[in-house]
């Protein structure tokens, strides 16, 4: 009796045996045949192949990893990142599916979910350079440059073959302003892909920042070489030719860029600007609103504008271009001065006063911004601030003989006559043939009772012609028809 059980038993147990195997063959037949549909790029047959491996054997976690993968690669992200995490839950082992569904999250714009399953899989297997390549872009995409570096470095150090890990490291340090050592990763990038456009148009993009144009233009003409309908590659090579004041060049490559890209608004912002610099503004004023409807939010379109607006002296339409830009976020310190002059022409001098004082405290080593400022200050009798503003820009432009002319100017009007008087001196140190400074060291000595200096200042004066070219000043110049009397008349 017993033996006629065990018998049975061993039957039932051959016959389940021979029915798994048999369901694992199915399986793995399927699974064979969705991979060679994948390696063809036929994805919709892959799935089909993995649902039938899946259905014979629900808990492989290979057959879930795989139509995963198909699914992401028909851009199915939904599908993909639930195939992918029934393939952790049946084996939460499995890096490879925590990379790749990290990958998914990427293309989504999830990226502190990318990170967290990219940090998984390091976790999981410390010498995954692709996870690790993977992090860094995340990291890059969340504006953490240092961590992005340190990722793309770990990724070079596990597999010192991988052109795009040095890439991308390149494009993080050149982000990070430092585009020496962006320039040594986009080499060790092309030393290895020799015809690697990216690296190229980078590298081009580091030796623009450097000031190295002919270098920029050469990396990005090779860009171009490789790609012909590389917009980018025309745009930033304009932008190359127009710093070292090719104009025409420049032009002539920002047509190529917009051809090929009709909706790319900083080629219309910049091919504008160049037009101005032409002479061309009607060209100009169109291509700036061109890139105004592309991108409403471009706010150096908007200064570019306001600025060709203010050359035409139609301030009326360059305070309101100034002040969207403004509105788009922390403008430069230009636009604030810009704007300050629309007002001071306007005879505005209050919201001139403030967007100076702001431009000041954007940037206070900008002569311009804090000559203008000074003179307000001057002219509403703090003279003690114009002395400040005007000893600032002396002690970084110690040879202007303007800047010793402002401040000699605000030191008279404070009483402090014999401090003006050597500033005067000073300024005519550097331009011995500077009219008002003459005259306004003439009138000092006059304060101080040395008639004779002065009248040798005043007949200087005069007897230099009057500079018409002169940038106009808030200041009122002195008068010589009173001058010439007071000398005839003693």
């Amino acid at each position: 009796m017993r033996s006629t059980t065990l018998i049975a038993a061993t039957l039932a147990l051959t016959l389940v045996t021979t029915f798994s195997m048999a369901l694992d063959e199915k399986a793995e037949g399927y699974l064979e045949n969705g991979n060679a549909a994948q390696r063809t790029g036929d994805y919709s047959k892959a799935i089909e192949q993995f649902t039938r491996a899946i259905r014979v054997d629900p808990a492989s976690s290979d057959a879930f990893f795989r139509r995963g993968y198909a699914y992401e690669r028909l851009g199915n992200a939904k599908e993909a990142i639930n195939d992918y995490t029934r393939a952790i839950q049946l084996d939460p082992r499995l890096e490879t599916a925590y990379n790749n569904r990290g990958r998914v999250y990427y293309k989504q714009g999830n990226l502190d979910k990318a990170i967290q399953d990219y940090s998984q899989a390091i976790k999981l297997d410390p010498t995954h350079a692709v996870a690790y390549y993977n992090r860094g872009n995340a990291y890059h995409g969340k504006g953490d440059l240092d961590r992005s570096i340190q990722d793309f470095t770990r990724a070079i150090e596990i597999n010192p073959g991988d052109r795009d890990s040095y890439h991308n490291r390149g494009w993080a340090l050149l982000q990070k302003n430092e585009p020496e050592q962006a320039i040594k990763d986009f080499n060790y990038a092309l030393q290895l892909d020799p015809e690697y456009v990216m690296a190229y148009y980078n590298r081009g993009n580091a030796r623009l920042k450097m000031g190295d144009n002919e270098a920029s233009i050469r990396d990005l003409s090779k860009a171009i070489e490789l790609n012909h309908d590389y917009a980018l590659a025309y745009f930033q090579r304009g932008n190359a030719y127009f710093k070292k004041d090719d104009v025409d060049q420049a032009i002539n490559d920002y047509n190529h860029a917009v051809r090929i890209d009709p909706a790319h608004a900083d080629v219309y912002n910049n091919r504008g600007w160049a037009f101005f610099e032409k002479g061309n503004i009607t060209q100009a004023l169109r291509d700036t609103s061109k890139a105004i409807s592309l991108n409403p939010n471009l706010a150096r379109a908007y200064a570019n504008r306001g600025w060709i607006y203010k050359s035409r002296g139609e301030c009326a339409r360059a305070i309101p271009d100034f002040t969207r830009a403004l509105e788009l976020g922390n403008g430069p310190a230009t636009v604030y001065t810009f704007r300050a002059g629309c007002y001071l022409e306007a005879n505005q001098p209050e919201p001139a006063m403030k967007d100076l004082e702001r431009a000041a405290s954007l940037n206070a080593s900008d002569p311009a911004t804090l000559q203008q400022l000074g003179v307000l200050k001057e002219n509403t009798g703090d003279y003690d601030k114009a002395i400040e503003l005007f000893t600032s820009i002396v002690s970084f432009r110690p040879d202007d003989a303007a800047a010793h002319l402002n401040l000699g100017v605000a030191l008279g009007k404070k009483g402090r006559i014999a401090d003006s008087v050597r500033e005067f001196t000073r300024s005519l140190e550097l331009d011995p043939k500077n009219r008002e400074a003459l005259l306004k060291r003439a009138i000092a000595f006059e304060f101080l009772g040395d008639s004779k200096r002065s009248r040798a200042d005043f007949a200087a004066a005069l007897s230099l012609p009057e500079n018409k070219e002169a940038p106009q000043s808030l200041r009122q110049p002195v008068n010589t028809t009173r001058v010439k009397e007071m000398m005839t008349s003693r």
